[in-house]
């Protein structure tokens, strides 16, 4: 998914004067993307930041983590100069941005710059058991819009006085049920 740089912008303008950070470096940090738009191209809004090669994770105040982490091949730093400069050094790479604040899936604004990250897909983190139920629910849906078409089908069929079509989409429909 592409994210426009003014859909960044916007969503880090938002962040920056809704949420409350506890740190000042992070709203330092944040600003200092929104300011620089070379960097902000190559930022990625997403979960699991963990997991990426080079990722930063701010978190709003009262969530109980750590308020603004750099996450390098697995190492995690916290030292907010350091992360500074590891923004501003290697500004051509790609940097994954983790945004923690309450409510953020509830929030338009994050959703509209929420990437999947290509390090944690989201389809290899659902649960067995949930992609069982959604599966299970995709199929009743096929069945129930297959027998809304089979009724149509026989309404027309009745209409237009076609016995053969009738009596072949009745038993479809009557075989689909019993499944």
């Amino acid at each position: 998914m592409f994210v426009s740089l003014s859909e960044k912008k916007k969503f880090l303008t938002w962040l920056v004067n809704t949420a409350p950070f506890g740190r000042r470096e992070v709203l330092w940090i944040l600003n200092y993307l929104l300011t620089h738009d070379a960097i902000l191209n190559n930022v990625h809004f997403v979960e699991n930041v963990e997991k990426t090669d080079r990722g930063i994770r701010v978190v709003a105040d009262g969530l109980g983590k750590e308020p603004l982490l750099l996450f390098i091949q697995a190492q995690e730093f916290t030292d907010p100069e350091q992360i500074f400069h590891e923004i501003r050094m290697n500004w051509r790479k790609a940097l994954y941005l983790e945004c923690v604040f309450p409510e953020a899936w509830q929030t338009s604004q994050y959703l509209s710059v929420l990437e999947d990250n290509p390090f944690a897909p989201w389809n290899e983190q659902v649960d067995q058991e949930v992609a069982r139920a959604i599966d299970q629910y995709f199929k009743q849906e096929e069945q129930t819009q297959r027998m809304a078409l089979l009724k149509a089908q026989i309404d027309d069929a009745l209409e237009t006085g076609n016995k053969e079509a009738f009596l072949e989409l009745s038993d479809e429909l009557n075989r689909l049920k019993q499944q």
